[in-house]
């Protein structure tokens, strides 16, 4: 069994592009979880921290500073790649930033309706 989740990169050309990738789910890691078998492997990961978006929140020019695994955990949000591709995303969902390049910001987010995005960032490296 797989996850999907979407992912956010430089495309090697000075701007951004969307991804996405399989997060495998195996059976029988772990007796921690017994109400939930399915678990993917481990992954490390350096620090983590919250935070929230207002309703109307609108960005341009953003890049990541670090690798990291995003968990929107309320409201919904839009992102657009330099390439004007959109995904939109709402609870739940899960993006791995990977946009690193600092020198070609080029990430676009905004916060949709009137609910505040708040945001789980587990920063990877």
């Amino acid at each position: 069994m797989a996850m999907r989740i979407t992912t956010f990169s430089n495309d090697g050309k000075g701007g951004t592009q969307f991804g996405h990738e399989e997060i495998n789910l195996n059976v029988g890691l772990s007796d921690f979880l017994a109400t939930s078998p399915m678990m993917s492997s481990a992954q490390p990961c350096k620090r983590y921290f919250f935070t929230e978006l207002p309703p109307g929140y609108a960005s341009s020019k953003d890049f990541s500073s670090r690798r990291q695994l995003c968990v929107l955990l309320s409201g919904e949000v839009e992102l657009r790649s330099s390439a004007g591709d959109v995904e939109r995303l709402s609870a739940g969902a899960v993006l791995r930033l990977d946009d690193t390049d600092y020198e070609n910001p080029s990430r676009e987010i905004r916060v949709i309706g009137d609910q505040v995005a708040r945001i789980l960032a587990v920063q990877l490296d």
